[in-house]
């Protein structure tokens, strides 16, 4: 027999089982990304009924089992409730537990995901920012925790910091205006011009600790070109349809 284990984190998804029971995929500091079965969790009166719902950040107490967690106890910190009673905020929350949820693994540790995803939350319920401003800082942000950053002070293939007029996200960072001019443009993947404006927004996003992420705000016309950037970039790192997408597309489609 496996002794109990706390955790702590964010119900990013949540299933329904047989009658009575749940399956959650929980993102956890300890143990990354998670699944855990809340037996019971729909039964009248449960003390999982609270807990087994999609955004709910505590701490859980489980059994471990060989490929899964039993849900055994539970401490709630935040429901973020909110985020339910606005359709365009769910769905931009939705995404991004969509997107964490696919490049978090088990067995490495969450932290930064998971306080990414708590300030996400944070600030989708604040409201300062526009909701599509915050999913492209939330992709730049996460990509860069996962590894996969955008050099943007020099340009990624020359080491230029002249001229720093397009970037290329198949190469990783800001590529120099000379280069494209001189012999070697071929060696640019798919190059983009980008503005001064767009150029400032991602190195603020790189630089800044999560508590300051979304301390800024730009114009239409920058978010616009930041959300093609964020993107494309998240698409260029993944093979997968986020369905989210589909629910956001539906929801920006004319009347």
């Amino acid at each position: 027999m496996y002794e109990n284990i706390t955790v702590h984190g964010i119900v990013l998804d949540t299933s329904l089982l047989k009658e009575y029971d749940k399956r959650l995929v929980i993102l956890t500091s300890e143990l990354g990304r998670i699944t855990v079965f809340a037996n019971g969790a729909r039964r009248k009166n449960s003390q999982f009924t609270a807990v087994s719902q999609k955004f709910v950040m505590g701490s859980f107490i489980l059994r471990p089992g060989r490929t899964s967690y039993t849900l055994v106890g539970s401490e709630i910190k935040e429901t973020f409730q909110e985020l339910s009673r606005d359709i365009e905020a769910v769905t931009y929350a939705s995404y991004a537990c969509e997107v964490t949820e696919h490049f978090t693994a088990e067995g490495v540790g969450g932290k930064d995901e998971l306080n990414l995803l708590y300030v996400t939350f944070k600030a989708i319920l604040a409201g300062r920012q526009s909701l599509e401003l915050i999913r492209s800082i939330f992709e730049i942000k996460l990509m860069d925790i996962e590894g996969l950053g955008l050099e943007m002070n020099k340009c990624v293939l020359t080491g230029s910091d002249k001229n720093l007029d397009y970037i290329s996200l198949e190469d990783g960072g800001i590529i120099s205006g000379d280069i494209l001019s001189g012999n070697n443009s071929s060696r640019v993947k798919r190059p983009m011009p980008v503005s001064g404006d767009v150029k400032y927004a991602i190195q603020y996003i790189l630089s800044r600790n999560l508590s300051e992420v979304y301390s800024f705000d730009v114009s239409v016309y920058v978010a616009e070109e930041l959300a093609e950037i964020s993107s494309r970039y998240i698409e260029l790192h993944s093979d997968r349809h986020f369905k989210s997408l589909d629910i956001l597309s539906s929801l920006t489609l004319p009347i």
